[in-house]
């Protein structure tokens, strides 16, 4: 499969549907596994995982989640100094994991954006 030019979902979908057709009870190829991955990073695992019938986890799982989740990306919490922000009526906090995750928060006050960081990174591990 041509990574530059993958699939539509629904073009894999299809193409799911007619192995699965063909080949009941059977595994998917790992050809259908990396088109399914490569959605994913595109759609999200839980719009792909419905739209081709696999499983949530197992989808995850493909794109390397258990891995990360078990290992720290080693990245570290960096606290800035209330002088180097510039002053504002809001703060945006934008936080993004290595599969493409993002968390945008919009808050009023710096103290809210503060506190929100630092329980996001001491949950962390």
């Amino acid at each position: 499969m041509n990574v530059a030019k993958s699939p539509s979902l629904p073009e894999l979908r299809r193409r799911v549907l007619q192995f699965r057709g063909s080949r009941p009870r059977r595994r998917l190829p790992e050809e259908l596994w990396q088109a399914a991955v490569h959605a994913a990073r595109a759609h999200g695992v839980s719009k792909v995982s419905q739209a081709l019938g696999v499983g949530y986890y197992s989808l995850k799982e493909r794109m390397g989640g258990a891995r990360i989740a078990s290992q720290p990306a080693g990245v570290e919490f960096l606290e800035l100094p209330r002088a180097v922000l510039a002053p504002g009526p809001a703060c945006v906090l934008e936080l993004q994991d290595p599969q493409g995750t993002r968390l945008r928060a919009e808050l009023r006050d710096l103290a809210a954006a503060e506190a929100l960081a630092r329980t996001l990174w001491s949950q962390r591990g």
